[in-house]
């Protein structure tokens, strides 16, 4: 089971969308937005800013071992952890979440969303 490097991860909630997003480098991003927009054109939107040298994301190391999935993604507000595993085909992705910020612990599947080629 592998990672998908080449788009995001989302799950829809009611009025926003959480974004995961991976690079071969180790490293992971977290995001979460209101959404107004079909998903993708979120996905775009996201994608242009949700990138190693954005400021402010919450960002952090991962791990994958097997098809488990550990990412704790920090940012200045605190501490969220994601565990949870790799749909076989890599397109979902099965995760607990914990934010060490409120207290909020949650379920979620991720599903992959491909970036359009330019």
């Amino acid at each position: 089971m592998r990672l998908r490097f080449d788009g995001l991860y989302a799950e829809q909630g009611q009025t926003y969308t959480s974004f995961l997003r991976f690079f071969p480098t180790g490293e992971g991003m977290a995001a979460s937005v209101e959404h107004d927009l079909p998903l993708e054109e979120t996905v775009v939107s996201v994608a242009a800013w949700l990138l190693p040298d954005h400021p402010y994301a919450s960002r952090g190391p991962y791990s994958v071992e097997d098809n488990v999935l550990s990412f704790d993604a920090t940012s200045r507000e605190g501490l969220v952890e994601y565990l949870g595993v790799i749909a076989p085909h890599g397109m979902e992705l099965c995760l607990h979440s914990h934010s060490h910020i409120n207290g909020h612990r949650a379920y979620g599947v991720y599903r992959y969303q491909r970036l359009p080629t330019s």
